[in-house]
């Protein structure tokens, strides 16, 4: 009988010990599939014209923050498997930590930069470099429908984006309260 119950008690603590979940596996659960917008100097040969970008698609986790997620996308820059096919966008060292925020609502989006921005992305205020990078920012937030215009600012502050981007106070009247950005 003792030996029965040992045995019991053997079998029953081998089972939950060996019944205990190992390293679990990371599911990917639900994704969806955004554009990023990317220069391509095989599709638009010596960068005739600095605003073209063209669209490649990433699967991202599903998510109702699109907005956000595609620029968390854009400022990955372009894949080896995408740099292999003419595509080049913005270097992640100087995108790294430049995105505050974004509020999407009445048909624009707000994007609302740190003041990184203004160290990390030099080539950005060239006429040719703004072409670029705001057309690639501008392609890939038109994409979704509730996205017409799009507004920029640093900290909340639009002035401080448009002086830094050379054009100036920020043009865009109601558009550049800072209530926007936040």
């Amino acid at each position: 009988m003792k030996t029965m119950l040992l045995m019991l008690l053997v079998l029953m603590f081998s089972s939950a010990v060996f019944a205990q979940p190992g390293p679990r596996s990371i599911s990917k659960g639900p994704t969806m599939t955004i554009k990023i917008y990317l220069s391509n100097e095989k599709l638009n040969p010596n960068i005739d014209d600095c605003n073209k970008v063209f669209p490649v698609n990433r699967t991202i986790p599903k998510t109702t923050a699109t907005a956000m997620a595609a620029m968390k996308e854009l400022f990955k820059g372009a894949t080896k498997d995408e740099e292999a096919q003419g595509y080049s966008g913005m270097p992640t060292a100087e995108t790294e930590g430049i995105l505050k925020s974004i509020n999407v609502k009445n048909g624009a989006a707000y994007v609302n930069f740190t003041d990184r921005l203004l160290t990390q992305m030099g080539t950005a205020t060239t006429s040719c470099g703004s072409g670029q990078y705001f057309g690639a920012i501008e392609s890939t937030l038109k994409q979704f429908a509730t996205i017409k215009k799009v507004f920029y600012a640093v900290n909340g502050n639009t002035n401080e984006f448009y002086e830094w981007a050379q054009v100036g106070e920020c043009p865009h009247g109601k558009h550049c309260s800072k209530a926007n950005f936040k």
